[in-house]
């Protein structure tokens, strides 16, 4: 290996950088991990924000961008989700060789750390609409379980049906009916439990 990629490995080593090897067989090894990853673990470890390079492990030259083109490839090719139109591509192709096309890769930096920046306030934005929405739904519907319920116990009194004391010869009757009364009761208050869980589950 170089001296000067032996440096740049070393500082990328001590600052925490990952180092990826790349085989002359094509396969790649995480070595903070130590374990073999494919091409879709570094789209996840693009995600993550985590810093990395791919390093070919016969020249020990960098190849991050090399692989990280052949990501774009793939994903530009395929049939949806690509993010470059035809004619961003046309576009890009004829700024290579434009004496303004040097500025293209801080303009395109910038542009992106705006929509990235945006994007995040956007998603922040939505996941607080959606919590104050579920928590609000929610409470509705604790209110109207809670109305039915009472609705239900004054119908159920204006038949007759109010549990009731009673000291006559068939108390032990009006005893049962009583507990049945409560049994259905205490079922109605259960499904509205239930329902409650329900929503608590849609967060």
């Amino acid at each position: 290996m170089p001296k000067s990629d032996k440096n740049t490995s070393d500082n990328a080593q001590n600052d925490d950088i990952i180092i990826i090897k790349k085989y002359p067989n094509r396969r790649l090894y995480n070595t903070a991990t130590s374990t073999y990853i494919v091409l879709d673990d570094l789209v996840e470890l693009v995600k993550s924000g985590k810093p990395f390079e791919i390093r070919d492990t016969k020249s020990g030259d960098d190849i991050t961008r090399e692989i990280l083109n052949q990501i774009i490839f793939e994903r530009e090719t395929g049939k949806s989700n690509f993010h470059f139109p035809l004619e961003v591509q046309k576009q890009l192709i004829g700024m290579y060789d434009d004496t303004y096309g040097k500025m293209m890769p801080s303009y395109l930096k910038e542009s992106l750390d705006v929509f990235a920046a945006e994007r995040e306030r956007m998603k922040s934005t939505m996941e607080n609409v959606v919590e104050r929405n579920t928590k609000a739904m929610m409470e509705f519907s604790q209110n109207i379980a809670r109305q039915n319920l009472e609705v239900f116990k004054r119908s159920w009194e204006m038949f007759g049906n109010a549990p009731t004391k009673s000291k006559t010869k068939g108390d032990s009757e009006e005893t049962q009916v009583d507990a049945e009364d409560n049994s259905e009761l205490d079922e109605i208050q259960k499904q509205i439990n239930q329902l409650q869980d329900r929503l608590k589950n849609l967060k």
